[in-house]
């Protein structure tokens, strides 16, 4: 019965999370990311529980889950994952792992309680740092109001390779945090050069 929720959730979310910043593919790769974090810290986990938080953390931000009833995306999130493995009849323990995980997940805030919630809190980070980190700041140029220009969208992305290393909770999270550092690093660095020190951007 869980694996064909799984495979439902899945399919919507790929329907509804068209969005280039917080998609289906941003949920896909945190999903991946979690997965690789518990394996390197040889976390035991529930597989199923963490791709599911991993898939409904961010409905909240899709047009057709974006209610009035809560102020920030987070807790919205959490509100439609309720509900839809409520109305999937999804074991209540289970759920409420989920939906705590999902409450919990922006860099910054205060940590779920569940191995699962802390998995994908450093994936949701991690997601926004490196190459990766860097197309998705692009992506939100003219559609978040901190990020009104490309220059604005550099600045945003050397912010959050300044903040979020501080906010991981495992060593291996801090690993590629690193990595994804020097792949940042190195794009500026080009960027830099190609633009007379960004002034042409």
């Amino acid at each position: 019965m869980r694996s064909t929720l799984v495979h439902e959730v899945e399919e919507l979310v790929s329907r509804v999370g068209t969005h280039p910043v917080w998609g289906y593919g941003h949920c896909r790769r945190v999903s991946e990311l979690a997965r690789e974090l518990a394996l390197a810290e040889r976390l035991e986990h529930d597989a199923e529980i963490l791709h599911l938080a991993a898939l409904l953390h961010d409905i909240g931000l899709y047009k057709a889950y974006n209610m009035r009833e809560a102020p920030d995306h987070a807790e919205r999130s959490a509100i439609a994952a309720d509900r839809i493995l409520k109305d999937a009849d999804f074991p209540p323990r289970a759920r409420r792992v989920i939906v705590d995980a999902v409450r919990h997940h922006p860099p910054g805030s205060r940590p779920g309680s569940s191995v699962e919630g802390a998995l994908l809190k450093d994936a949701v980070a991690l997601d926004y740092l490196g190459a990766v980190g860097v197309s998705r700041v692009l992506a939100m140029v003219g559609l978040e109001e901190e990020v009104p220009d490309i220059p604005a969208a550099i600045a945003h992305a050397r912010s959050l390779h300044r903040t979020i290393p501080d906010l991981l909770i495992f060593e291996s999270s801090r690993a590629i945090a690193r990595e994804r550092a020097l792949e940042t690093e190195g794009f500026l660095e080009d960027l830099g050069r190609s633009t007379g020190g960004l002034r042409l951007l």
